[in-house]
């Protein structure tokens, strides 16, 4: 059961954001962290794109796609840049929450300590991502139910598997391990977790909000100088959502481990999740 009101709920995320903003603050180089995970995804688009493995076409679905194993690759290396920069993050985050003073370098030190179990993570979750398109189906298959029960267990799986990444950097802990473990403990949270990626899905919307009347604003002056600007605006946006959950996610690991998160108010902690003792 979810507990206090919505609206408490919603005014706690606020403060939490604020904390996340604090550690930021303090770790402004962890906003790269994301920007990596997307400049990679960027530059493996392109090499495939120019190498010929994937068509353009086929990439847009004018056209069907002569293999599927080039875009199960593309969907496989995406994921693991992802996660890889995901795991540097939280990596760095959790430095910062247990007193020490991370960097760039430090993250990704600890992330490539891991990267056996993040290279196998990366195949879990390609593999739920071809299933979940596979149920949404292509264009002209595609139904309200279909798209509803696809979103369903979309929803479901970010949330069961929340603290994967966190379990995987801090405790070594394999995938498998690491899910059981996540699922664990979503039992317990799920209430306040839902509140918690729609309070973070508003501070995004605000962004793209933003984003787009900064791009018209200019646009009015000049229509390159406003997609440019509207287009900066909104990728350093998502960046900054980015980054403060994965800083919002370490604190709230640390905090069902029993530890005390630096920055972070432990009032607030409990709030947000009411989790139990637990007993590892």
């Amino acid at each position: 059961m979810i507990s206090g009101g919505f609206g408490t709920k919603i005014s706690n995320t606020f403060k939490m954001m604020k904390s996340c903003l604090d550690v930021l603050k303090k770790d402004k180089e962890l906003i790269l962290f994301p920007v990596f995970a997307a400049i990679s995804v960027i530059a493996l688009l392109g090499v495939m794109i120019s190498s010929g493995a994937i068509n353009i076409n086929e990439l847009q679905g004018e056209q069907e796609p002569s293999s599927a194993l080039p875009y199960i690759v593309l969907i496989f290396l995406a994921n693991f840049f992802i996660v890889f920069f995901n795991s540097a993050l939280v990596s760095a985050a959790l430095e910062r929450l247990r007193g020490g003073d991370p960097n760039v370098s430090s993250g990704l030190s600890h992330a490539l300590k891991h990267i056996h179990h993040i290279f196998f993570w990366s195949i879990i979750v390609t593999i739920v991502a071809i299933l979940i398109a596979i149920i949404r189906g292509d264009r002209r298959e595609r139904s309200i139910m279909r798209e509803l029960f696809a979103s369903f267990l979309q929803a479901g799986w970010a949330m069961m598997t929340f603290f994967v990444v966190p379990i995987i950097v801090s405790e070594n802990q394999g995938p498998i391990s690491a899910m059981k473990r996540s699922t664990s403990l979503f039992k317990q949270t799920w209430g306040d977790q839902v509140i918690a990626n729609f309070g973070f899905g508003i501070f995004q919307l605000f962004g793209i909000i933003i984003s787009v009347g900064i791009g018209w604003f200019f646009g009015l002056f000049s229509q390159t100088l406003g997609i440019a600007l509207g287009g900066l605006f909104a990728a350093a946006s998502v960046a900054m959502v980015y980054t403060l959950e994965g800083i919002y996610k370490a604190a709230l690991y640390e905090f069902a481990l029993g530890e005390k998160p630096l920055e972070f108010q432990q009032e607030d902690l409990r709030t947000a999740y009411r989790s139990k003792a637990l007993a590892y």
